[in-house]
């Protein structure tokens, strides 16, 4: 994961998995503690298991009444997985730009 200059934000790139977990929980718990806005470029993540996915709702969950969480350009099985894990309830992560391939 790498600093977005200026932004306030992440780029993540590579897997989220077993092997990454704590890196992404650590790096979700930092981004999300102050309030700010926070923006997820996914434009580079190649692969995110279920429980990434999970901690990433409930990083946005967090956040509830504060900035929403962003995601730029997630793969199209996040958005997948997400429509599971989350249906029909408010989950507020905003989606930008179009989905990576």
């Amino acid at each position: 994961m790498v600093r977005l200059p200026g932004e306030g934000g992440l780029r993540v790139i590579g897997a989220v998995d077993l092997s990454t977990r704590e890196v992404w929980r650590n790096a979700l718990e930092s981004a999300a503690t102050d309030g700010s806005p926070v923006r997820l470029d996914l434009s580079e993540l190649s692969f995110i298991d279920t429980r990434g996915t999970s901690m990433l709702v409930a990083a946005a969950q967090r956040r509830h009444g504060t900035a929403p969480l962003t995601i730029t350009r997630p793969p199209r099985t996040l958005l997948r997985v997400l429509a599971v894990l989350c249906p029909g309830e408010p989950v507020e992560i905003v989606i930008e730009e179009q989905e990576a391939s």
